[in-house]
């Protein structure tokens, strides 16, 4: 049972290199390719110079630094999908993207509503009925983010406690400030669990296979 506990950790390791790895090479080529044939392109000094994960100040504290949200128009990005499962994994994915390239991603509702822009990440939940279609093709990959499905239903009820179970994207917009604000009551996400879990549970496979197999 040791030896087999520790093949699983030695695995997992190795899993979570090759993950960290594939990821800064995702991002390497997808910015040698958007800047491919533009030798006069230059990233601003925040992606360059200055762009931290974060700013040491001393005495054990820091500061985070955001990214650049103003994405100018004439770069060509090879952009990134980032997709998965309504929960909070999508998120660790593209504030790493975002603290390793300087750009921020953007929502696939933002896209629909707010109008199109040039970000290079975009976050999605589509297929599933929290997402939309809503960054028409700008997109030229895809990462997809799988995690135990377990932590990603009770991430989802958070998110959607935290929103006020919000129908429309105006509805959901205004609460943005109360995300992960605090955690549900406990009865609160039973009630939802019982209520939606298995069918959340299909369609959590059905999302897998939509991309997994270039759309169904």
């Amino acid at each position: 049972l040791k030896q087999k506990s520790s093949l699983v950790r030695v695995k997992k390791r190795a899993f979570k290199a090759v993950f960290h790895l594939s990821l800064l090479a995702l991002l390497y080529n997808t910015f040698i390719a958007s800047l491919e044939g533009q030798g006069n392109v230059r990233l601003p000094n925040a992606a360059v110079d200055e762009r931290r994960l974060s700013i040491y100040l001393g005495d054990g504290q820091c500061k985070w630094q955001p990214p650049n949200y103003d994405i100018p128009d004439d770069i060509d990005f090879y952009k990134t999908l980032i997709v998965g499962f309504p929960s909070g994994d999508k998120r660790l994915t593209f504030v790493q993207m975002e603290a390793l390239t300087g750009w921020s991603a953007k929502d696939e509702w933002d896209f629909e509503f707010l109008g199109q822009s040039n970000h290079p990440f975009i976050k999605s939940n589509y297929p599933h009925h929290e997402g939309i279609w809503g960054w028409g093709d700008a997109g030229d990959q895809v990462v997809m983010v799988v995690r135990n499905m377990r932590r990603a239903m009770v991430e989802y009820h958070d998110i959607l406690w935290d929103i006020g179970y919000a129908k429309t994207w105006v509805d959901a917009f205004e609460k943005i400030p109360n995300l992960y604000q605090e955690r549900p009551p406990l009865e609160d996400f039973r009630i939802w669990r019982d209520e939606r879990v298995m069918d959340e549970v299909h369609w959590y496979g059905w999302f897998i296979d939509y991309w997994m197999e270039s759309g169904l």
